[in-house]
């Protein structure tokens, strides 16, 4: 379900609702760290996909922080070399 939130977000960010799209990457997010934890590959997903928005949403120092977030996190649980970490480098 979560997942499905998420991936909900996405497409209304992409389609410029990012009202919408805000208020469902949070809600995933949220769920994603009550249920998972703040280190999941799905948390941090959620967490780069929220980082992602706010960006969009010119709320640069709101996007970096998370951003950094998920960085950390995938470093972490994954290496520096994993694709998810360089696509959160990138």
């Amino acid at each position: 379900t979560l997942t499905s939130i998420n991936n909900l977000g996405s497409l209304l960010q992409d389609q410029g609702d990012l009202d919408g799209a805000g208020a469902l990457s949070r809600e995933a997010l949220e769920g994603h760290r009550e249920t998972l934890g703040d280190r999941h590959s799905d948390t941090l997903t959620s967490i780069n996909n929220l980082g992602s928005l706010l960006q969009d949403q010119g709320d640069l120092d709101g996007a970096g922080a998370l951003s950094r977030e998920a960085l950390e996190g995938h470093r972490e649980t994954l290496g520096d070399r994993h694709s998810d970490t360089l696509t959160s480098i990138n």
